[in-house]
């Protein structure tokens, strides 16, 4: 049995219906999951969290991300400074 530290019982019993599908009838915290079993059968959720291609350039430079997780702490702070208003920029081409 694979019950390791932090685990513990949710149910002790379910059923699938007709289809072979499980309700596992839990508030989730993700709505994105990898599956994971063993030889025994037993069944690990883990949840997880995709990140766009868009994105992910952030999480991969460390130098980019440590930058705006520091402004997150400044502006929670208060440590802002207010540059004015932007919008006539709002209709700017902008090449990639």
């Amino acid at each position: 049995m694979i019950i390791k530290d932090h685990f513990w019982l949710v149910k002790d019993s379910i059923q699938t219906d007709e289809q072979g599908c499980i309700n596992l009838e839990l508030e989730t915290r993700s709505t994105e999951y990898r599956i994971f079993t063993n030889k025994l059968g037993q069944i690990l959720l883990d949840p997880i969290s995709n990140i766009p291609d868009r994105e992910q350039w952030l999480w991969q430079n460390s130098e980019a991300l440590a930058s705006v997780q520091r402004g997150i702490e400044q502006a929670a702070k208060g440590e802002v400074h207010d540059l004015g208003d932007f919008s006539q920029y709002q209709d700017l081409e902008i090449e990639d």
